[in-house]
């Protein structure tokens, strides 16, 4: 996979299954255009359309990924009316942990939405300052939730770096190599 955001380009050997039902389409058409991926559920019913996005980043410096976790909070409630989160369990060991969580947010239309959100650490062989951040997030109206979640679930699990996929060295452009 190489994502290519206009600030960094990154090739990374990673993998996972497009759940039935879900579509991909073009991040940029969909107002997203930092992400990696992004994929829509189109015949959920209701007036919002489900979506899962996959989005990478370098991260260089010393953040716990509990640290990572709280601005990606941070970053949605910014363009949010209101954000609560439901619950958070960090899971793993470092250098290759992570953090589920689980947010309700409520759109500047007053949209009631649920995210569920997974932050995962993919290491390089340089440690802690040689890894990218890779978050997993959900979203749905509550009433979509319930085989929403489970689809997810699915997506989630299928992911994985390919054998051999660690990152050999990623430079200040982010530029793997």
């Amino acid at each position: 996979m190489t994502i290519d955001n206009g600030q960094d380009r990154i090739s990374l050997p990673f993998g996972f299954d497009v759940p039935d039902g879900w579509t991909p389409v073009d991040p940029e058409k969909v107002g997203a255009p930092t992400a990696a991926f992004v994929a829509v559920r189109p015949d959920s019913g209701g007036d919002f359309t489900p979506n899962i996005i996959l989005s990478v980043r370098h991260r260089p410096d010393a953040a716990t990924i509990l640290e990572i976790a709280d601005e990606a909070v941070q970053r949605l409630g910014r363009s949010m009316a209101e954000l609560d989160v439901l619950s958070r369990r960090e899971f793993g060991a470092p250098p290759d942990n992570g953090v589920a969580q689980v947010l309700r947010i409520v759109s500047g239309t007053g949209q009631e939405l649920v995210q569920s959100q997974v932050h995962l650490t993919v290491p390089g062989t340089a440690g802690r300052r040689d890894r990218v951040i890779v978050e997993l997030a959900c979203t749905s109206a509550p009433q979509q939730s319930e085989p929403v979640v489970g689809e997810f679930q699915r997506f989630v699990a299928s992911f994985h770096v390919r054998p051999g996929g660690y990152l050999s060295s990623v430079d200040t452009q982010g530029e793997t190599q």
